[in-house]
Formats: C-alpha cells, sequence, structure tokens
C-alpha cells in the first residue's frame, strides 16, 4: 500500500477514534440541555456551536513558543507506531495586561474549583491566558509560580484572539473583560463564561462535561 494511502487512513481512523467520542458526549450534552432533562444543573456558560478550535487563542509560552498545535498538527506529528495521547480538559481564564484584585480572587476561586473535583482533578488542567501579548514580568511568573504552581502561564495578542473568535461566531471584548474558557481533550473551544458567571455555574458545567465524556 502506498504510503502516504497509509498514512492518510491512519489519520482518518485516529480522527474517527478519538474525535467521535468527544463529538457524541458534546451532542449529548445538548440535547440533555434541550430536552430539560439537565435544565437544572447546566446551560450555565455560553455554548459555542460549532466550537472554535484552540489555535484561534494564539497561545504562546513565556519562551514565545506556541503552547497548543491543532489536532491534525498533533496526529502529524505521531512517530510511526506512536499513539495519540488524549489531552486533558482545559479551563482558561483570559485577562488583560494586569491581574489586579478582582483577577486574583477568580483565579483563587478557580483554583478551588478544580481541587472541587476531587478523583476528576486530573482530567483537567488550568492556564492564565494574558492578552497583552508580551512576556510576564518576572515578577508576575514569580508570584504564579509560587502562588498556583500547577497553572500554566501563556500570553496572546488581544486583537488576534478577538478577530480569530468572532469568525468563530464569538464576541469577546479582552480589552475591558475577563473570561473562562472551557476546552475539550481534542481542542474544541466549547464554552465560555463572562465576569457575571459566578465559580459555581462553571462547576456545574464542567461536571456535566466530564460526566458525559469519557476522554481526557
Amino acid at each position: 500500500m502506498d504510503a502516504n494511502l497509509k498514512n492518510k487512513l491512519k489519520l482518518t481512523f485516529l480522527l474517527l477514534i478519538t474525535a467521535l467520542p468527544v463529538s457524541l458526549a458534546t451532542f449529548s450534552f445538548r440535547d440533555a440541555i434541550e430536552e430539560g432533562a439537565l435544565s437544572s444543573t447546566v446551560n450555565k456558560g455560553n455554548l459555542i456551536n460549532p466550537p472554535a478550535d484552540i489555535s484561534a487563542l494564539a497561545m504562546r509560552d513565556l519562551e514565545g513558543k506556541p503552547v497548543f498545535k491543532t489536532f491534525e498538527e498533533e496526529i502529524a506529528a505521531l512517530a510511526p507506531g506512536e499513539e495519540y495521547e488524549i489531552k486533558p480538559w482545559l479551563m482558561i481564564y483570559v485577562n488583560g495586561a494586569n491581574c489586579d484584585a478582582s483577577c486574583e480572587e477568580r483565579i483563587h476561586y478557580l483554583q478551588q474549583l478544580h481541587i472541587a473535583l476531587g478523583k476528576n482533578i486530573q482530567r483537567v488542567r488550568r492556564y492564565y491566558l494574558n492578552t497583552d501579548m508580551a512576556p510576564f514580568p518576572e515578577q508576575t511568573a514569580t508570584y504564579f509560580r509560587e502562588e498556583y504552581p500547577s497553572m500554566g502561564l501563556a500570553y496572546t495578542e488581544q486583537e488576534t484572539l478577538r478577530q480569530n473568535m468572532l469568525a468563530a461566531g464569538v464576541t469577546l471584548d479582552p480589552a475591558t473583560q475577563s473570561y473562562v474558557l472551557l476546552i475539550d481533550p481534542v481542542g474544541n473551544v466549547m464554552m465560555y463564561y463572562t465576569e457575571e458567571h459566578t465559580p459555581e455555574e462553571i462547576m456545574t458545567d464542567l461536571e456535566t462535561l466530564l460526566r458525559y465524556s469519557s476522554l481526557g
């Protein structure tokens, strides 16, 4: 069999066995909301339909390197015989240049929310995303490392993020408001929360998604 054809078949197979369960979980989640079966516990955040790709966030680490690849890029980078490793769910706090008192309070509550997941704590990872498009000041980076060592740090360009999400049908204004984004294990940005949403509301949706999905 031609090597290129074999790679294409492998990619198709991996896409099916990996993405399909998440897609089914997402649709089941939405169907449950529409049917009212979970109306008292879900639909607290804003569902992104269709979801945006994580690459739309254009996240870079403190060294300026891209943090996430697209799912297709992840698959293409696999060595022969290497299996795709399912990623955790992501909870990303998007903020402006400075993390003020309200930002610190929000991050603290998100940490407590994460801890409260109990046995599911390893299925979720938290990130702080600065939209200043510049590496963190060392003082800020040190603060996060000391106070929130398990929280990833990244930055992006504010207008790029806004335009990319707008192209996905989502209007965000990171210049004036912070957000919390939920991303599934294959890189779908599927839900977002504004400052008006409480940590309890985020917790409700996250627990539901984890319960409906076997991935991550």
